[in-house]
């Protein structure tokens, strides 16, 4: 009697470390930002040179558990978050007319992309699990020895953009 009570508590510790571990996964997320440019030709074909810094502490954009910890996931970015962060941004100045460049310290203009802070936060409504993502980006524009910052958290519109746009144009 004793073997199969011993058998049956091996059995359920085993179930239970197959099915708590199953539950425990990451996830790897594509991030792909993007907004809505038109073609312009405000740039004028100047060139404007761009760099990214992802200042986040790591790749962890979440983690989640629920209630009695039994499932459990993390998620981080599938990509080089400042590669892709660069390439989009280089494509949206070439559509308004500048001419992304390499960043250069000596460059009269320059954009500089920080990229903050990107989590998430999920809150359980059984059957569903609601997701919020908040994302924190610093842009720093110079133009001729003049300078220009704005913060994803003062600029809650797409205006943002084109102030900074507009503070690259030559004078």
């Amino acid at each position: 009697m004793k073997l199969i009570a011993l058998k049956i508590l091996n059995i359920t510790i085993f179930a239970f470390f197959i099915i708590s571990s199953g539950c425990s996964q990451n996830h790897r997320v594509f991030i792909a930002p993007s907004i809505l440019i038109h073609n312009s030709t405000i740039g004028k074909g100047l060139p404007v040179s761009v760099k990214v810094i992802d200042s986040r502490p790591n790749n962890v954009i979440s983690k989640w558990e629920d209630g009695f910890k039994l499932r459990k996931f993390t998620i981080i970015s599938q990509g080089d978050l400042k590669e892709i962060f660069r390439t989009r941004t280089r494509q949206g100045l070439t559509k308004l007319g500048f001419m992304p460049k390499k960043f250069n310290l000596k460059s009269d203009r320059s954009l500089k992309i920080e990229i903050l802070n990107i989590k998430s936060h999920y809150q359980e409504d059984p059957p569903k699990i609601n997701i919020r993502v908040k994302a924190n980006i610093k842009a720093t524009c110079i133009n001729q020895k003049k300078n220009s910052t704005i913060t994803s958290q003062q600029a809650k519109t797409v205006l943002a953009s084109a102030l900074l746009v507009s503070q690259m144009r030559a004078f």
